[in-house]
């Protein structure tokens, strides 16, 4: 344990290099899974040696090594968005997770995300860490406890009916700039309309400062502000029309009146003839 979390400056660092570590080490493979069978049954070292297996195999890890490096942590069994059920004790289940208490506050870790995702060749690693420590509001866009043990749900008035209509992009929205409490307030208002698109950007590529949340508009006066170091340019793309936002240091900005169809805001990075699209909307 010490050879993992030995050269942390704080709680934050310990939680993070224990987290790093699994997502780095460990894949998804349901077929190891269903040869692991219960992970609590095999040792640490044992599950080290298999190397992956189920979502239940990454908490189990993260458990066992956040108890050993002295946090107060819980297993979560709950639902995700995009995964297909099964029932735990009555509760429909289709995943599993933890909560660690950090700095007094409990954050939620998904460490089975985090390392990467499934395609058609397999698991892909693709470490992220939007997994981790998620904050409460952030969470509840893409996690839910039915026991709601921590009052997540409560809190910010999550049903489980809200939960099912919940775009599977909304955290992904989030993690890019839009407000998770924004997002909360328009599925609360419109349940299960769809978000904007983002593309599954990673936070790094660009930030939000202003757009609107929803992925349908009225024509009627929008405005964009995006934070965009790795792009030259950013335009507005209607069609033919092509608008180029107002570029200050890093900040692109443009107000406009929208035509009916798609809107896509599209950026060039340095030295690059490409544009890559960034938000996608339809404007009715």
């Amino acid at each position: 344990m010490n050879a993992i979390v030995g050269l942390a400056s704080d709680d934050h660092e310990k939680v993070w290099l224990v987290y790093r570590w699994i997502t780095r080490h460990f894949r998804h493979d349901s077929r190891l899974a269903s040869r692991i069978g219960d992970p609590g049954k095999h040792s640490l070292d044992a599950l080290y040696q298999q190397g992956g297996g189920s979502c239940a195999v990454y908490a189990d890890v993260v458990h066992r090594l956040l108890a050993r490096a002295g946090f107060e942590v819980k297993t979560v069994y709950g639902t995700v968005k995009g995964n297909s059920g099964s029932t735990r004790r009555g509760l429909s289940v289709n995943h599993v997770w933890n909560a660690v208490k950090v700095d007094g506050q409990w954050r939620l870790i998904d460490a089975t995300w985090g390392s990467g995702y499934v395609g058609p060749q397999g698991f892909q690693r693709d470490q992220s860490d939007l997994f981790f420590l998620m904050p409460p509001e952030l969470a509840v866009l893409s996690h839910f406890d039915h026991s709601d043990e921590l009052g997540f749900q409560r809190r910010f008035g999550v049903t489980a009916s809200l939960f099912a209509k919940m775009p599977e992009d909304a955290v992904y929205a989030a993690a890019i700039g839009f407000e998770p409490l924004e997002i909360l307030h328009f599925q609360r208002q419109h349940a299960g309309q769809p978000l904007v698109r983002t593309f599954d950007h990673p936070g790094s590529i660009f930030r939000v400062l202003k757009a609107p949340v929803q992925g349908r508009l009225n024509r009627q006066l929008q405005s964009f502000k995006l934070e965009a170091a790795q792009f030259e340019e950013l335009m507005v793309v209607q069609g033919k029309t092509w608008t180029s936002m107002k570029k200050d240091g890093i900040i692109h900005a443009l107000n406009m009146l929208p035509e009916r169809g798609e809107l896509i805001i599209m950026g060039r990075r340095p030295k690059q003839h490409d544009f890559e699209a960034l938000l996608e909307y339809s404007v009715k």
